[in-house]
């Protein structure tokens, strides 16, 4: 599963199926926006729990028109989500865009 996984997300990368807008930064929240496969996601890391989410646009995000939500982490011992180094952030957020691939991918 390791595997496919590094592969799929080389691949997105080498198709630019990922646009940044901003890639992971900050603490207290960690957060990252940009384009997947044409649309919008919001991510971001705070207190205990670090989520994604995913809208036809950013106008759409603003106005809390949401296609899909994951929790991608949840600290059970305490505020953790909102420290995670930056590493742990793109593989949370390669996680939720795997999951909404995947969603995506069961509709057709």
């Amino acid at each position: 599963m390791v595997n496919f996984c590094n592969s799929v997300i080389s691949h997105c990368k080498k198709i630019n199926m990922i646009k940044w807008i901003y890639k992971p930064s900050g603490n207290c929240p960690v957060q990252a926006e940009g384009h997947f496969m044409g649309k919008y996601f919001y991510f971001r890391s705070r207190w205990s729990k670090a989520s994604i989410e995913f809208s036809e646009t950013e106008k759409d995000w603003d106005e809390r028109n949401i296609l899909k939500r994951y929790i991608l982490f949840e600290d059970k011992k305490g505020m953790g989500a909102g420290w995670m180094p930056k590493w742990m952030a793109y593989l949370c957020i390669y996680k939720g865009m795997l999951m909404y691939l995947l969603n995506f991918k069961s509709k057709l």
